[in-house]
């Protein structure tokens, strides 16, 4: 799932869950604290359970669960309308290893995963931008190395080079508040400098997982003074929707 820069760059700006092969063999087993707003007891593990049926491994969702858990234009408050979503096959590169799950946010591939389709949606005041992907894996535990993996790419990568498209750009990473989505969540901000364009461009991104599915969801405001206050609603609700479609 990419996300077009609307200024006329075709920049990517996504987010992700996490298997692709560099999170699945080395980032999505360094564990990794989840944010303040994740920590909360989760549905599932909570402690009136007993611990083995709280980590038995889960069923991959089902393209309907999946689908069904994708937000409609009509879920969302007045002024945003669904847009194309762009694609691309360039597998960005970052300049560390560790901040690899980062730059794969931006990426359209997610080895070792099923996707379940995504929707990307344009706000006409101020052309932000609203995109959403979900997609499964086939058990719970590479789901759950998936966003344990970016939140430790997070921790580690306050600043760093990513290269895309043959383009290299500036990148600044932090963990944001963000509403409590499925079991285990995080929430994010990606600044990527672009020099090339003399612009920079702030993403909020939320990633969750329930069960063994995925949620990657960007919120990209635009302008000179980006309304980064519409994050939470949005991600709550894009959240809620996940969990819903996932439980069926």
């Amino acid at each position: 799932m990419r996300i077009r820069m609307r200024q006329g760059a075709a920049v990517a700006l996504t987010l992700s869950a996490l298997v692709f092969t560099a999170a699945c063999s080395g980032s999505s087993d360094k564990g990794g604290d989840k944010p303040k707003a994740a920590q909360s007891s989760a549905p599932g593990t909570s402690a009136d359970k007993p611990a083995e049926e709280a980590a038995e491994p889960a069923a991959p969702l089902t393209e309907a669960q999946m689908k069904a858990g994708l937000l409609e234009v009509s879920e969302l408050p007045k002024g945003w309308k669904v847009e194309p979503a762009a694609k691309t096959n360039d597998q960005p590169k970052a300049d560390k290893a560790e901040c690899q799950p980062l730059a794969l946010l931006m990426s359209d591939k997610i080895d070792g995963a099923t996707i379940g389709g995504d929707r990307e949606f344009g706000r006409e005041s101020d052309s932000a931008i609203l995109a959403q992907q979900i997609f499964t894996y086939a058990d719970t535990g590479a789901a759950s190395g998936f966003v344990k993996g970016v939140s430790s790419a997070v921790d580690a990568c306050a600043t760093f080079t990513m290269t895309q498209e043959g383009e290299k750009m500036q990148m600044k990473a932090e963990k944001l508040t963000a509403p409590q989505a499925g079991e285990e969540s995080v929430g994010l901000r990606l600044t990527m400098d672009i020099p090339q364009l003399g612009m920079k461009v702030e993403s909020d991104l939320l990633v969750a997982r329930q069960g063994a599915g995925v949620l990657r969801l960007a919120y990209v405001p635009m302008g000179e003074k980006p309304d980064h206050g519409s994050y939470g609603d949005l991600a709550k609700r894009a959240g809620d929707k996940f969990v819903a479609g996932a439980k069926g």
